[in-house]
Formats: structure tokens, C-alpha cells, sequence
């Protein structure tokens, strides 16, 4: 696939060959490195105007997420092909338009996959969806369209001055939105032990040194007790690949719903 004209001017000038970048490859390394430097440039005005990340921009315009991933974290030393800037470039323009011109999200149904509660031991944390029999209408996000959300009941008090029992939190995975979690936001936690599951909502602190501590936030003194893990893997691969043998950081809560 060819990349068309009218995005060829976008980024190359008169003087320049039009083979450049055909197959990610580049004889002339300053042309390369001017190229690659306009490509993060646009792809960095389609996450602002859009507030998807490079991975949500790369899987909605058909493209390998590892390939904008790697592209805009400098892990590759080329730019990107003609091939790949067409398949964006037709989705997302020059990126341009600003977040207020995005399509509104609309409420949706929501499947409840499970309940998060200290205490709760369960053989699996979440139920498959095809055996969901319970939805909740949640308002629209435009932080992350497209990507799909669940819920989870919320019971008990190890959160309660965040989220009373009975509240229904709706989560992202962060596996979709393509990042890891930030210090101060809310994260579901699955605990296995002697394969059995708990899971429960906590708010995350990643320290300087890289341990993760999960904090509770909780009126009752008996949930007050922060829990430290030390990721084994790599930073850059967590939660998808574990933070300990017996912790897991599933989700992200994105929204809440509770009854004043």
C-alpha cells in the first residue's frame, strides 16, 4: 500500500525522494531523523486531540500495536513505513481537530464479571462474560473509547471512604489502554492463594526503588495496613506480566456508581 499524496507533502519536501520510508528504511540517516521527528510529532497531536494512547491509535487503524508502541518510546531506529502512516493517517487525519471535535461516547451496558471484597475467596475472580446475566448503564468516557469495560460490586469496608459497600466501580484493563498504573490511581488487585482468588480495589503508589504498595482506604482500622509487593519483572512489563506470584493487578477504575 502506497502512501498517498496528499500525506507524502505532509511530510516530505519538494527536494525530498518519495521512496523515503517506503519499507521503514532510509539511505540519508538526517532525512530519517527529520521524518521520524514530524511522524512523532503528528502521532503526539493524535493522542492529544483524541486522549487515546499509541496503542489504541495503532489497533483502530489496523496496525501492529508493538509497531507505534515501539516507534514512539524510541525503541525503533527507523520511521515509520508508508504502509502503517496510511492506515493512521486514513483514520485520524493530521490529527488536528481538537478532543472537543471527537464523536461523543454514549452510555452503554456494562457486564458485572464480579465482586470485589477483602475476605472473599473465590475459585475464579471474574465471570466469563457469555455467562453474564447482569449489566449496569454507564456514562460515556471519551478517555477510552472503544475499549471494552466490565463492573464489579463493591462490598464491604476496605474502601468505604472511596467507594461504600455497594458501590459498582466500572474498570478498563491495562493491558487495552496500552500502559501501566500511576501512583494515586485505583486498581482492581487479585490475590491467589492455594488457587483461590480475592479480589479488591486498592490505590496504587509505585516508589522510586519500583515496589508497588497498594493502599486501603478505609474507616475501619482493621483494613488500615498498607500491602508491598516488589515486581520481578521489568517496570515496562508491569502488571501484564505479574508484579508477584501471588499478586496480579487486573484493572483500572474508571468511573463509579453509588447511591447517595
Amino acid at each position: 500500500m502506497s502512501i498517498s499524496s496528499h500525506s507524502k507533502e505532509h511530510f516530505l519536501s519538494d527536494t525530498q525522494l518519495d521512496p523515503i520510508c517506503e519499507n521503514a528504511h532510509m539511505a540519508n540517516n538526517r532525512v530519517q531523523d527529520e521524518l521520524k521527528a514530524q511522524q512523532q510529532a503528528w502521532i503526539n497531536r493524535i493522542k492529544d486531540a483524541t486522549g487515546k494512547s499509541y496503542t489504541e491509535i495503532a489497533r483502530e487503524s489496523g496496525c501492529a500495536a508493538s509497531t507505534v508502541y515501539r516507534f514512539m518510546n524510541g525503541h525503533s531506529s527507523h520511521c515509520l513505513s508508508a504502509a502503517t502512516e496510511a492506515k493512521i493517517r486514513e483514520k485520524f487525519g493530521d490529527g488536528s481537530h481538537s478532543a472537543a471535535n471527537v464523536l461523543p461516547v454514549t452510555p452503554a451496558r456494562v457486564p458485572v464479571i464480579g465482586i470485589v471484597q477483602a475476605g472473599l475467596w473465590q475459585a475464579e475472580y471474574a465471570r466469563p462474560y457469555d455467562s453474564v446475566d447482569e449489566f449496569v448503564i454507564a456514562g460515556p468516557d471519551p478517555r477510552y473509547p472503544g475499549i471494552r469495560r466490565s463492573a464489579f460490586k463493591v462490598i464491604g469496608d476496605s474502601m468505604n471512604l472511596l467507594y461504600p459497600s455497594g458501590t459498582v466501580i466500572i474498570v478498563v484493563s491495562f493491558y487495552d489502554i496500552g500502559r501501566i498504573p500511576k501512583t494515586g490511581e485505583k486498581v482492581i488487585v487479585v490475590k491467589k492463594v492455594n488457587g483461590f482468588e480475592e479480589a479488591t480495589v486498592k490505590e496504587i503508589e509505585i516508589l522510586s526503588d519500583g515496589r508497588v504498595v497498594l493502599w486501603p482506604r478505609s474507616s475501619n482500622p482493621e483494613h488500615s495496613q498498607a500491602t508491598i509487593i516488589n515486581p520481578q519483572n521489568d517496570i515496562e512489563n508491569f502488571p501484564d506480566d505479574g508484579c508477584h506470584p501471588d499478586f496480579r493487578i487486573v484493572g483500572l477504575v474508571t468511573q463509579s456508581i453509588r447511591i447517595e
